[in-house]
C-alpha cells in the first residue's frame, strides 16, 4: 500500500508540474477532440496503437473525469435541437428531433401540419421527405408519406456530425386523382372538430403543396457504458468519443476510450483493453489480447485512464466494436474484467460512384425530363425549351406511380394533346411536339405536380 500511495502522489506531482510548463485548462468539446488528436501516434493503414507517456493526453486524461452531466453541461445551445415551426401561404408545419443527437444514434423527428388561421390539423396530407448530411448526401427519403390527422414521424441514424437538413414537401389531397377519385372523406380538411371521422364538419382544405426546410445538428459519438467487473461490488465508466465528425472508408478514425469509477467518476489510472472491429462477424481488426495479472501481448493501454485506437475500415456500413477491459497491476482501481460493445456506422467516400446522387440531384440528358414526384421542383426540367419535331422523354425516378398529362392553362382539365397514362417507378414515356406553342402538365394522379414545355 505503500509503494501504491507514493506511486500516485508522484505521479500527482508530475501533473501539477506539466500544468505549468503546458498550461492546458478545461477546454471545450471540439478542443477536448483536438487535443486528444494532438497527443495520439498515428498508425499506418491497419494498425492500432495507443499513446505512450504522452503528455498532452495525461492532462486530457484530468478533463475527462468530469461526470456526463458536467460534460452536458458544456455543450453549447447551438448544438441543441429545439422545436421549430414554419409557416408557408397559411400551411404551418411544427417540427421537433431528438435534442441532443451523437452520430450513430437513432434519432426521432415528428412533424405536424395545420392550417396556420385556426391552428388545426390537416387531415389526409401527403408528405415527401429527404434528408440530407452536411456534405448533401442523401441519408433518408420517402415519396410516399401520408398522414390521416397530420402527423408524421420517422427515425434515422445520421451518420456525420454537424448541421443536417430535413427537407419536405406537403400536398393536399383534392377530388380528383386520374381516375383513382377519392370519396370526400378523403379529402384534405381543416380538422376543426379534431377528429376525421367528422368530416362533413370540417372544410376542405386543398392548398396544393408547401415546401418547408429545418435544420438537424449531430454531435461526435459520445457514449458512456457503465459496466459490472467481475470482482463483485466493482464498476467501472467507459466513456466512448471519436476526434472525427465523418467515420469514412479507407480515412483512418481515432476513437479516444476513458475509463472512470462508476462510484465517484475519479479516473482509473493504468487499464489495458482490447478492441475487436468487426462487420457482420467478419473481424477487420483487432487490438493485441488482454490476458491475466499483465497484457504481455502490448494491449492498449491508457497511463492516465484514456486510451486511443486508429482504425481504417475498408469498407461501408455498421460496424461493432467489441471492447475487453481490465486494470494493470499499477491500476489503482480492481474489478477484474469488463465487457461490452460500440456500434459506429462508416460513410462512403464523398463523390464515390456508388454514393452518387440520383434522380434530382442529377441533370437529365438532352430532351429528357425526371419525373421525381412530390418533391419540388416536381419535374426536372420543370420548364424545357425545345424546338419543333423534337422528342421528348419522361422518365419517372420516383417510387410512386405518375401520369404527364397536358392540361388547359392554368388548370387541372385535361386538353387532349398527350397522356402518358399511368408510369410506373423506372418506367418512361416518350412524346413528339411537332407545332410550336406551350404546353402545360400536370401528373393527374398529384395535381400539384406542375411542368411547361415551350415549344419554338
Amino acid at each position: 500500500m505503500r509503494t501504491r500511495s507514493v506511486f500516485i502522489m508522484s505521479l500527482v506531482a508530475s501533473i501539477a508540474v506539466l500544468a505549468m510548463i503546458v498550461p492546458l485548462a478545461l477546454v471545450s468539446q471540439d478542443n477536448k477532440a483536438q487535443a486528444q488528436s494532438s497527443g495520439i501516434v498515428m498508425a499506418d493503414s491497419n494498425s492500432m496503437i495507443s499513446p505512450h507517456h504522452d503528455m498532452v493526453a495525461m492532462m486530457m486524461g484530468q478533463d475527462s473525469s468530469m461526470s456526463s452531466g458536467q460534460q452536458d453541461g458544456m455543450q453549447d445551445n447551438d448544438t441543441q435541437n429545439a422545436p421549430l415551426s414554419k409557416t408557408s401561404d397559411n400551411v404551418t408545419v411544427d417540427f421537433a428531433a431528438t435534442p441532443m443527437i451523437q452520430t450513430n444514434q437513432l434519432a426521432s423527428i415528428q412533424m405536424h401540419v395545420k392550417d396556420s388561421k385556426s391552428g388545426a390539423k390537416l387531415s389526409h396530407v401527403d408528405w415527401a421527405i429527404t434528408v440530407k448530411d452536411p456534405d448533401g448526401n442523401t441519408i433518408y427519403k420517402t415519396t410516399t408519406g401520408h398522414s390521416h390527422v397530420g402527423n408524421m414521424g420517422f427515425s434515422v441514424a445520421f451518420p456525420t456530425a454537424g448541421e443536417s437538413n430535413v427537407y419536405l414537401t406537403v400536398s393536399s389531397i383534392g377530388t380528383t386523382m386520374g381516375g383513382l377519385e377519392p370519396t370526400p372523406k378523403g379529402w384534405t380538411h381543416t380538422m376543426l372538430s379534431g377528429s376525421p371521422k367528422d368530416f362533413a364538419k370540417d372544410p376542405q382544405n386543398n392548398f396544393g403543396a408547401r415546401e418547408f426546410e429545418f435544420p438537424v445538428y449531430v454531435q461526435n459519438i459520445d457514449q458512456t457504458h457503465t459496466l459490472n467487473g467481475t470482482v463483485p461490488g466493482t464498476a467501472v465508466n467507459l466513456e466512448f468519443s471519436t476526434t472525427s465528425n465523418k467515420i469514412v472508408a479507407g480515412q483512418p478514425v481515432t476513437f479516444v476510450f476513458t475509463v472512470t469509477k462508476a462510484s465517484d467518476n475519479s479516473m482509473v489510472i493504468h487499464p489495458d483493453l482490447q478492441v475487436t472491429a468487426s462487420t457482420e462477424g467478419y473481424v477487420v481488426a483487432q487490438s493485441a489480447p488482454v490476458e491475466g495479472a499483465l497484457a504481455m501481448n502490448g494491449a492498449v493501454h491508457g497511463h492516465t485512464g484514456v486510451e486511443s485506437v486508429t482504425e481504417i475500415f475498408p469498407s461501408s456500413g455498421p460496424y461493432v466494436l467489441d471492447v475487453k477491459l481490465q486494470p494493470s497491476t499499477l491500476s489503482n482501481y480492481v474489478w477484474g474484467q469488463a465487457y461490452t460493445d460500440f456500434s459506429v456506422f462508416v460513410s462512403e467516400p464523398t463523390g464515390s460512384a456508388s454514393s452518387s446522387a440520383t434522380g434530382t440531384n442529377v441533370n437529365p440528358p438532352p430532351n429528357t425530363v425526371y419525373i421525381n414526384g412530390l418533391e419540388s421542383p416536381f419535374f426536372t426540367p420543370d420548364v424545357l425549351n425545345i424546338k419543333a419535331g423534337t422528342t421528348v422523354t419522361f422518365v419517372n425516378t420516383d417510387g410512386n406511380t405518375h401520369t404527364v398529362t397536358s392540361v388547359k392553362p392554368g388548370t387541372t382539365t385535361a386538353d387532349g394533346t398527350f397522356d402518358s397514362g399511368f408510369i410506373k417507378s423506372g418506367k418512361a414515356f416518350s412524346f413528339t411536339f411537332n407545332k410550336p406553342g406551350t404546353y402545360q402538365y400536370i401528373c393527374m394522379i398529384h395535381s400539384q405536380m406542375r411542368g411547361t414545355i415551350n415549344v419554338s
